[in-house]
């Protein structure tokens, strides 16, 4: 009984493996070609936004903050060029 117990284990865990292998290399990646996302990951490269730090880039309140930035870099540059 107890070798049965640990084959199960073995093999629940072989399965788990397996399944977070197939979506970590085989779907994962077939999603990241896709267009759409390609234009995201784009879009993210340009605005200097790490992808792995998503889940604070996605909050409504960073579209403020970003404005906020770009007018502060606007202005910092206006005054720069000001004799």
């Amino acid at each position: 009984m107890r070798s049965r117990a640990r084959f199960f284990r073995a093999a629940s865990f072989s399965v788990v493996i397996a399944v977070l292998s197939i979506v970590w290399l085989v779907l994962l990646p077939a999603y990241a070609r896709q267009p759409k996302m390609q234009r995201h990951l784009r879009w993210l490269d340009e605005k200097g936004i790490d992808p792995s730090a998503m889940y604070y880039t996605e909050l409504d309140i960073m579209d403020d903050i970003l404005a906020k930035q770009r007018r502060e870099q606007l202005r910092r540059l206006s005054e720069s060029s000001d004799p």
